[in-house]
């Protein structure tokens, strides 16, 4: 845990990412998020969540839950979006793991003009327990890779809330550790052989990778632990409202290690990465490839799916 909280102690922003980064998902990931959730962004749709679950549970002053918040500014765009539709006399709680992370989170806070309506609480997410039926929605945006209880966290989640209430959550479900599957490795391996050195650069590890490293993020900390765990146990524990699933191939070349390494502006780059992205989508179509990140919004009653194509939750399931 100590080695999980010195990686983000010094981190002014952990929501920095390449350019690249932002060519590619507005073109590839906006578009669906529009079709299946009926979001423009990752704000918009924890709030249409968390507005939906507000109507349903009919609490005169709504509570809700972020599990495992970083410096905040996801939930305090959340708060704002629900302000702006209309919701008022509402709580956002934001569980942190340590009290440098809490007082990020109260300076945001504080310039953020949201008043209480936002709170940082101090918390170990492998072992926090609500009080029953307390929350209307629970929301977790890329934190629930870093906690290894997961089974303890979803019962507790499932505990607190309340009749109709809705857990949304944006998160990775690959390999542990973030590592690749073989069948996604063989195509970046294959793109990797014909890369000039300069996109090779791995600028988080600060070192030239002219074979790529499948590098284990767990080796430090708890990063992606449980990875691979977490679509199956959600599968189980809850029935799915909304399911996004994407990447496997061509998040390695658009995130923080190697996307800075590409140019949005140049042509030749984006072409690269358009290239990658068929590529990425024709291997989940067929089955071959799992996809790496997910959003999702879960209740505890049945109900029908919004998909993207075929891909539903099961189908995103990799059998080890």
């Amino acid at each position: 845990m100590e080695n999980q909280l010195d990686q983000f102690r010094e981190v002014a922003n952990p929501h920095d990412l390449p350019e690249i980064f932002h060519y590619w998902s507005n073109r590839y990931v906006r578009p669906r998020l529009n079709s299946v959730c009926e979001a423009d962004n990752i704000p918009e749709f924890f709030a249409n969540a968390f507005f939906a679950a507000a109507k349903a549970c009919s609490m005169d002053s709504p509570r809700f839950i972020s599990i495992g918040t970083g410096d905040c500014s996801v939930e305090l765009a959340v708060a704002r979006r629900l302000t702006e539709m209309g919701l008022s006399n509402f709580l956002v709680e934001c569980l942190v793991s340590s009290p440098e992370s809490a007082n990020r989170v109260e300076s945001q806070i504080r310039d953020g003009g949201l008043g209480t309506a936002v709170v940082p609480i101090v918390a170990d997410m492998n072992s926090w327990q609500p009080t029953p039926h307390s929350y209307c929605a629970a929301m977790s945006h890329h934190a629930l890779h870093h906690i290894m209880e997961l089974e303890k966290l979803f019962e507790a989640i499932r505990y607190g809330l309340a009749p109709g209430g809705l857990f949304a959550t944006n998160d990775m479900i690959g390999r542990d550790g973030h590592m690749r599957w073989p069948e996604a490795l063989v195509w970046i391996e294959s793109i990797w052989a014909f890369l000039a050195e300069r996109y090779k650069y791995n600028q988080q590890l600060k070192r030239l990778e002219r074979n790529f490293n499948n590098w284990n993020c767990s080796n430090d900390g708890f990063d992606g632990m449980r990875t691979q765990d977490l679509l199956p146990l959600l599968v189980d524990q809850f029935h799915f409202r909304s399911f996004l699933a994407w990447g496997g191939i061509t998040d390695v070349f658009v995130d923080r290690a190697f996307g800075h390494n590409f140019d949005a502006a140049s042509e030749r780059d984006r072409s690269l990465i358009d290239f990658i992205q068929m590529l990425n989508d024709r291997m989940i179509d067929l089955g071959v490839v799992k996809p790496t990140t997910m959003l999702a919004v879960m209740s505890m009653e049945p109900c029908e799916t919004q998909i993207w194509r075929h891909w539903t939750p099961r189908f995103a399931i990799r059998m080890v």
